[in-house]
Protein backbone atom coordinates (compact mmCIF):
# COMPACT_ATOMS: atom_id res chain seq x y z
CA UNK A 1 0.00 0.00 0.00
CA UNK A 2 1.27 3.51 -0.66
CA UNK A 3 2.49 5.72 2.13
CA UNK A 4 4.56 8.83 2.69
CA UNK A 5 8.09 9.24 3.97
CA UNK A 6 9.63 12.70 4.13
CA UNK A 7 7.16 13.85 1.50
CA UNK A 8 8.24 11.11 -0.93
CA UNK A 9 6.16 8.23 -2.22
CA UNK A 10 6.84 4.96 -0.44
CA UNK A 11 5.94 1.59 -1.90
CA UNK A 12 5.55 -1.17 0.66
CA UNK A 13 5.84 -4.87 -0.17
CA UNK A 14 6.39 -7.95 1.93
CA UNK A 15 8.23 -11.20 1.51
CA UNK A 16 7.23 -14.37 3.26
CA UNK A 17 10.36 -16.26 2.24
CA UNK A 18 13.02 -16.45 -0.43
CA UNK A 19 10.64 -18.26 -2.80
CA UNK A 20 7.86 -15.72 -2.33
CA UNK A 21 9.17 -12.36 -3.43
CA UNK A 22 7.00 -9.27 -3.90
CA UNK A 23 6.71 -7.33 -7.11
CA UNK A 24 9.52 -4.85 -7.62
CA UNK A 25 8.67 -1.19 -7.04
CA UNK A 26 9.48 1.16 -9.91
CA UNK A 27 12.89 2.76 -9.86
CA UNK A 28 13.11 6.35 -8.74
CA UNK A 29 14.37 9.15 -10.92
CA UNK A 30 17.50 10.76 -9.60
CA UNK A 31 17.94 14.46 -10.26
CA UNK A 32 21.68 15.24 -10.01
CA UNK A 33 21.15 18.98 -9.58
CA UNK A 34 18.84 18.77 -6.59
CA UNK A 35 19.81 15.28 -5.43
CA UNK A 36 16.14 14.63 -4.82
CA UNK A 37 15.62 10.99 -3.98
CA UNK A 38 12.46 9.00 -3.48
CA UNK A 39 12.46 6.68 -0.49
CA UNK A 40 10.90 3.24 -0.77
CA UNK A 41 10.15 0.63 1.85
CA UNK A 42 10.06 -3.14 1.49
CA UNK A 43 9.69 -5.85 4.12
CA UNK A 44 12.43 -8.47 4.21
CA UNK A 45 13.00 -11.06 6.90
CA UNK A 46 10.16 -9.52 8.87
CA UNK A 47 11.64 -6.01 8.94
CA UNK A 48 10.73 -2.93 6.93
CA UNK A 49 13.80 -1.62 5.14
CA UNK A 50 13.85 1.94 3.85
CA UNK A 51 16.02 2.55 0.79
CA UNK A 52 16.71 4.94 -2.06
CA UNK A 53 17.04 3.74 -5.65
CA UNK A 54 18.53 5.92 -8.38
CA UNK A 55 19.89 5.52 -11.88
CA UNK A 56 19.75 2.62 -14.29
CA UNK A 57 22.19 -0.08 -15.33
CA UNK A 58 24.38 -2.42 -13.33
CA UNK A 59 22.85 -2.77 -9.83
CA UNK A 60 24.99 -1.62 -6.94
CA UNK A 61 23.84 -2.23 -3.37
CA UNK A 62 25.60 0.10 -0.90
CA UNK A 63 25.93 -0.75 2.80
CA UNK A 64 26.56 2.13 5.16
CA UNK A 65 28.89 2.04 8.11
CA UNK A 66 28.35 2.94 11.71
CA UNK A 67 26.81 0.91 13.04
CA UNK A 68 24.48 3.41 14.62
CA UNK A 69 24.26 5.92 11.77
CA UNK A 70 21.92 5.68 8.79
CA UNK A 71 22.39 5.54 5.03
CA UNK A 72 22.56 9.33 4.74
CA UNK A 73 26.31 8.90 5.16
CA UNK A 74 26.36 7.38 1.65
CA UNK A 75 23.74 9.58 0.00
CA UNK A 76 26.40 12.04 -1.09
CA UNK A 77 27.54 13.17 -4.56
CA UNK A 78 30.57 10.86 -4.74
CA UNK A 79 28.33 7.79 -4.51
CA UNK A 80 25.06 9.08 -5.93
CA UNK A 81 27.03 10.33 -8.92
CA UNK A 82 27.48 6.70 -9.95
CA UNK A 83 23.87 6.92 -11.15
CA UNK A 84 25.22 8.95 -14.08
CA UNK A 85 27.77 6.22 -14.88
CA UNK A 86 25.39 3.49 -15.97
CA UNK A 87 24.94 2.20 -12.42
CA UNK A 88 21.71 1.69 -10.47
CA UNK A 89 22.52 2.83 -6.94
CA UNK A 90 20.49 1.31 -4.09
CA UNK A 91 21.22 2.57 -0.58
CA UNK A 92 19.21 1.04 2.27
CA UNK A 93 19.06 2.10 5.86
CA UNK A 94 20.13 -1.20 7.37
CA UNK A 95 17.84 -2.78 9.95
CA UNK A 96 17.76 -0.60 13.05
CA UNK A 97 18.76 2.59 11.26
CA UNK A 98 16.99 5.58 9.76
CA UNK A 99 13.40 4.76 8.88
CA UNK A 100 13.97 1.01 8.79
CA UNK A 101 12.60 -1.26 11.51
CA UNK A 102 13.94 -0.54 15.01
CA UNK A 103 14.36 -3.39 17.48
CA UNK A 104 16.19 -4.19 20.68
CA UNK A 105 19.90 -4.82 20.33
CA UNK A 106 19.44 -8.58 20.80
CA UNK A 107 17.79 -8.68 17.36
CA UNK A 108 20.84 -7.36 15.49
CA UNK A 109 23.75 -9.40 14.18
CA UNK A 110 26.15 -9.60 11.24
CA UNK A 111 24.22 -12.63 10.02
CA UNK A 112 20.91 -10.74 10.08
CA UNK A 113 22.29 -7.64 8.37
CA UNK A 114 23.96 -9.73 5.64
CA UNK A 115 20.79 -11.79 5.13
CA UNK A 116 18.71 -8.61 4.87
CA UNK A 117 20.98 -7.36 2.09
CA UNK A 118 20.76 -10.66 0.23
CA UNK A 119 16.96 -10.80 0.39
CA UNK A 120 16.64 -7.12 -0.53
CA UNK A 121 18.70 -7.78 -3.66
CA UNK A 122 16.41 -10.66 -4.58
CA UNK A 123 13.30 -8.58 -3.89
CA UNK A 124 14.59 -5.99 -6.33
CA UNK A 125 15.11 -8.68 -8.95
CA UNK A 126 18.92 -8.71 -8.91
CA UNK A 127 20.10 -12.18 -9.93
CA UNK A 128 23.63 -10.76 -9.73
CA UNK A 129 24.82 -7.43 -8.41
CA UNK A 130 27.75 -5.32 -7.33
CA UNK A 131 28.16 -4.66 -3.61
CA UNK A 132 29.77 -1.68 -1.87
CA UNK A 133 30.49 -1.53 1.83
CA UNK A 134 32.01 1.36 3.76
CA UNK A 135 33.65 0.97 7.17
CA UNK A 136 31.35 -1.25 9.28
CA UNK A 137 29.30 -1.72 6.12
CA UNK A 138 32.43 -3.31 4.68
CA UNK A 139 32.35 -5.90 7.46
CA UNK A 140 28.79 -6.75 6.42
CA UNK A 141 29.74 -6.72 2.73
CA UNK A 142 32.47 -9.27 3.43
CA UNK A 143 30.03 -11.36 5.48
CA UNK A 144 27.73 -11.26 2.43
CA UNK A 145 30.53 -12.10 0.01
CA UNK A 146 31.71 -15.22 1.83
CA UNK A 147 28.10 -16.49 2.03
CA UNK A 148 26.86 -15.69 -1.50
CA UNK A 149 29.95 -15.14 -3.67
CA UNK A 150 28.28 -16.37 -6.85
CA UNK A 151 25.72 -13.56 -6.68
CA UNK A 152 28.39 -10.84 -6.94
CA UNK A 153 29.84 -9.36 -10.11
CA UNK A 154 31.96 -6.74 -8.33
CA UNK A 155 32.89 -5.90 -4.75
CA UNK A 156 33.87 -2.40 -3.61
CA UNK A 157 35.26 -2.10 -0.09
CA UNK A 158 35.97 1.35 1.33
CA UNK A 159 38.00 1.86 4.49
CA UNK A 160 37.28 -1.47 6.16
CA UNK A 161 38.80 -4.69 7.47
CA UNK A 162 38.48 -8.47 7.50
CA UNK A 163 39.11 -8.34 11.25
CA UNK A 164 39.90 -8.55 14.01
CA UNK A 165 38.95 -5.00 14.96
CA UNK A 166 39.56 -3.44 18.34
CA UNK A 167 36.84 -1.07 19.47
CA UNK A 168 35.23 0.30 22.59
CA UNK A 169 32.72 -2.00 24.27
CA UNK A 170 30.99 0.76 26.23
CA UNK A 171 27.25 0.85 25.66
CA UNK A 172 25.43 4.09 24.91
CA UNK A 173 22.07 4.83 26.47
CA UNK A 174 20.45 7.16 23.96
CA UNK A 175 20.56 8.60 20.45
CA UNK A 176 21.80 11.91 21.83
CA UNK A 177 24.67 10.19 23.64
CA UNK A 178 25.61 8.34 20.47
CA UNK A 179 25.47 11.57 18.48
CA UNK A 180 27.97 13.13 20.88
CA UNK A 181 30.25 10.11 20.64
CA UNK A 182 30.28 10.38 16.85
CA UNK A 183 30.63 14.15 17.04
CA UNK A 184 33.93 13.79 18.87
CA UNK A 185 35.27 11.38 16.24
CA UNK A 186 33.85 13.11 13.16
CA UNK A 187 36.62 15.70 12.54
CA UNK A 188 39.21 12.91 12.49
CA UNK A 189 37.50 11.28 9.49
CA UNK A 190 38.75 14.06 7.19
CA UNK A 191 42.17 15.30 6.15
CA UNK A 192 41.12 18.73 4.94
CA UNK A 193 39.93 21.71 6.91
CA UNK A 194 36.35 21.15 5.75
CA UNK A 195 34.84 18.72 8.25
CA UNK A 196 31.52 18.47 6.39
CA UNK A 197 29.36 19.26 9.42
CA UNK A 198 26.17 19.64 7.34
CA UNK A 199 26.39 15.94 6.54
CA UNK A 200 26.87 15.10 10.21
CA UNK A 201 23.79 17.15 11.05
CA UNK A 202 21.77 15.14 8.50
CA UNK A 203 22.57 11.78 10.11
CA UNK A 204 20.18 9.82 12.31
CA UNK A 205 21.62 7.95 15.28
CA UNK A 206 20.46 4.59 16.65
CA UNK A 207 21.97 3.27 19.90
CA UNK A 208 20.55 -0.27 19.72
CA UNK A 209 22.41 -1.45 16.59
CA UNK A 210 25.50 0.41 17.78
CA UNK A 211 25.45 -1.46 21.09
CA UNK A 212 24.89 -4.81 19.38
CA UNK A 213 27.66 -4.18 16.89
CA UNK A 214 30.35 -2.94 19.23
CA UNK A 215 29.67 -4.94 22.40
CA UNK A 216 28.74 -8.32 20.91
CA UNK A 217 29.27 -8.70 17.16
CA UNK A 218 32.56 -6.95 16.50
CA UNK A 219 34.60 -8.81 19.16
CA UNK A 220 33.78 -12.06 17.31
CA UNK A 221 34.35 -10.70 13.80
CA UNK A 222 37.26 -12.28 11.93
CA UNK A 223 37.09 -13.34 8.27
CA UNK A 224 40.83 -13.41 7.63
CA UNK A 225 40.81 -17.12 6.83
CA UNK A 226 37.97 -16.71 4.31
CA UNK A 227 39.00 -13.83 2.06
CA UNK A 228 41.55 -15.79 0.04
CA UNK A 229 38.67 -17.84 -1.36
CA UNK A 230 36.84 -14.78 -2.74
CA UNK A 231 37.24 -14.81 -6.51
CA UNK A 232 34.98 -11.81 -7.15
CA UNK A 233 36.74 -8.80 -8.74
CA UNK A 234 37.27 -6.31 -5.93
CA UNK A 235 38.23 -2.65 -5.74
CA UNK A 236 39.69 -1.74 -2.35
CA UNK A 237 39.51 1.99 -1.67
CA UNK A 238 41.16 3.65 1.30
CA UNK A 239 42.18 7.19 2.13
CA UNK A 240 45.90 7.74 2.54
CA UNK A 241 45.30 8.94 6.11
CA UNK A 242 42.64 6.37 7.04
CA UNK A 243 43.43 4.22 10.08
CA UNK A 244 42.17 1.24 8.05
CA UNK A 245 44.93 1.64 5.46
CA UNK A 246 47.03 -1.25 6.77
CA UNK A 247 43.95 -3.51 6.90
CA UNK A 248 43.16 -2.68 3.27
CA UNK A 249 46.75 -3.32 2.21
CA UNK A 250 46.54 -6.68 3.96
CA UNK A 251 43.33 -7.50 2.07
CA UNK A 252 44.88 -6.49 -1.24
CA UNK A 253 47.67 -9.00 -0.74
CA UNK A 254 45.29 -11.88 -0.03
CA UNK A 255 42.18 -11.39 -2.15
CA UNK A 256 43.03 -13.01 -5.49
CA UNK A 257 41.31 -10.45 -7.75
CA UNK A 258 41.69 -7.29 -5.70
CA UNK A 259 42.91 -3.89 -6.88
CA UNK A 260 44.00 -1.41 -4.21
CA UNK A 261 43.43 2.32 -4.62
CA UNK A 262 45.01 4.50 -1.95
CA UNK A 263 43.34 7.89 -2.27
CA UNK A 264 45.75 10.75 -1.66
CA UNK A 265 44.72 13.56 0.67
CA UNK A 266 41.72 11.69 2.04
CA UNK A 267 40.69 10.16 5.33
CA UNK A 268 37.93 7.73 6.21
CA UNK A 269 35.37 9.09 3.73
CA UNK A 270 37.21 9.39 0.39
CA UNK A 271 33.91 9.50 -1.50
CA UNK A 272 33.36 12.88 0.16
CA UNK A 273 36.83 14.41 0.12
CA UNK A 274 37.62 13.17 -3.40
CA UNK A 275 34.08 12.85 -4.72
CA UNK A 276 34.72 13.31 -8.45
CA UNK A 277 37.71 10.97 -8.46
CA UNK A 278 35.73 8.39 -6.50
CA UNK A 279 32.80 8.50 -8.93
CA UNK A 280 35.09 8.21 -11.94
CA UNK A 281 37.27 5.39 -10.58
CA UNK A 282 34.47 3.29 -9.09
CA UNK A 283 32.22 3.88 -12.11
CA UNK A 284 34.94 2.63 -14.46
CA UNK A 285 35.50 -0.43 -12.26
CA UNK A 286 31.81 -1.30 -12.11
CA UNK A 287 31.47 -1.02 -15.88
CA UNK A 288 34.44 -3.29 -16.49
CA UNK A 289 33.48 -6.77 -17.61
CA UNK A 290 35.22 -9.75 -16.06
CA UNK A 291 35.21 -13.39 -17.06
Amino acid sequence: MPGRVRGATVLVASVGGVDSLPSVPPRVRYAPRTRTLTTFEVTVNGAALSYTDSGAGRPLLCLHGGMGIDGASLRVPGILGLATQGVRVVIPDQRGHGRSTRQSDVEYSHEVWASDANVLARVLGFSTLALLGHSYGGFIALEYAVRWPDSLTHLVLVGTSAGPVSATSVRVASASALRERFRSAWPHFFVGSDKHWPLFDALQFSPEPYNAAFTRELPAYDLRDRVATLAVPALLVVGSADHYRSDMEWLAERMPRAELWIVDDAGHLPFIERANDFTSKVGAFLNRRYE
